[in-house]
């Protein structure tokens, strides 16, 4: 099973991020993400401010793509509603978006199944009045196209984003799908930046985010219209959200009643290193350690440039101290977790030393 860890460093000066509106997904691009086995033993709720959240030995399921659309490539019938006269239903750009349940699996609450196949379901965003908004859903029903505005639009957090950033909002929709059902959903969204450090991934990179968490707490309900019965459930889902220069968040993960149900990361999968022979690492890059493990008393290998500074952070949380060259010396290090930084490009990767 994957493990990971995460820890203040007391020493270290992070820069103050924001991410602004150049920093939010854009139309006609295309992100790469990693799905990933989540750990349901983590604290997710862990944060706060020179934070390191290392995600780096997490195990990977498959790969995913997220096309960012331009709003004028919308859907015919989505033109109307999201791409019209109403400035407040004027959306930037749309991607998929699995923001309701899936409607077929809705009749299993009275013991059937709804004769409905929900095909795609994509978000429709803006950034306008200082904040990220979803402003609605379009939904790909049995061949159909469904644009469903949101009554009350979900302000999803503020723009710019900086590191004391909070917002409550609420949002409401309804999708009809007639002579089938009726879905309603009334929710109310927190969303805080509870931190900002450093965030490493499995494929090795390493970026300085925000986090943001959000939860969403909503009532829904449902009615059948062949069943000619209805009911009504409540959702809270805590999503967490590393974010800086990337587009679309470097790392996400779900949670709902305390339980992960979604892990992902933006960037590409991580390639098999064969450490049995010598390993070629470019000037002033950290691309890996070697020994890693380490053993007390032996030199790790850095990199090639001599003049490069390194950062080590134990995990302890204790102060930093800092080696220039090529070499580190284990000698005088404890058995434990590290993290080793370039200090001129800001790479980080995690030395275990035993």
């Amino acid at each position: 099973m994957a493990s990971f860890a995460a820890w203040t460093m007391a020493s270290q000066a992070h820069g103050q991020i924001t991410v602004d509106e150049g920093d939010l997904p854009q139309g006609g691009t295309a992100y790469t993400f990693q799905n990933l086995v989540p750990d349901v033993l983590f604290d997710y709720d862990a944060a706060g401010p020179g934070w390191v959240w290392d995600f780096s030995e997490l195990d990977l399921v498959d790969s995913t793509v997220v096309e960012v659309q331009d709003i004028a490539d919308a859907p015919f019938t989505a033109q109307f509603v999201f791409n019209g006269f109403d400035p407040e239903y004027q959306a930037d750009h749309f991607y998929t978006f699995l923001n309701v349940p899936d409607l077929g699996d809705l009749g299993g609450n009275m013991g059937g199944e709804i004769p409905i196949e929900l095909e795609e379901v994509v978000g429709y965003h803006q950034t306008a009045g200082g904040t990220y908004n979803q402003i609605g859903v379009g939904l790909s029903v049995s061949g159909f196209e469904l644009p469903i505005p949101f009554d009350d639009i979900d302000e999803v957090f503020p723009v710019p984003l900086t590191v004391d950033a909070t917002l409550e909002s609420t949002a409401a929709y309804t999708v009809e799908v007639p002579t089938t059902l009726t879905y309603v959903v009334d929710q109310t969204r927190v969303s805080v930046v509870d931190g900002y450090g450093t965030l490493l991934l499995p494929d090795g990179s390493s970026h300085e985010v925000l986090r943001l968490k959000s939860t969403v707490t909503s009532d829904d309900s449902v009615y059948i219209d062949l069943a000619e019965q209805g009911f009504a459930f409540e959702r809270e889902t805590v999503t967490y959200t590393w974010m800086s220069d990337g587009g679309m968040p470097w790392m996400e993960v779900s949670t709902t009643l305390g339980v992960p149900t979604l892990a992902r990361y933006q960037g590409s999968a991580p390639s098999e290193q064969d450490t049995s022979s010598t390993m070629v690492v470019e000037p002033g890059a950290l691309a890996a350690l070697f020994p890693n493990p380490a053993t007390s008393g032996c030199e790790v290998r850095l990199g090639e440039d001599a003049s490069a500074t390194w950062r080590i952070f134990p995990a302890s949380g204790q102060q930093s101290r800092t080696v220039q060259g090529t070499v580190l010396r284990t000698a005088d290090m404890a058995p434990g977790v590290y993290l080793i930084q370039n200090e001129a490009t800001g790479v980080t990767r995690r030395l275990v030393v035993r």
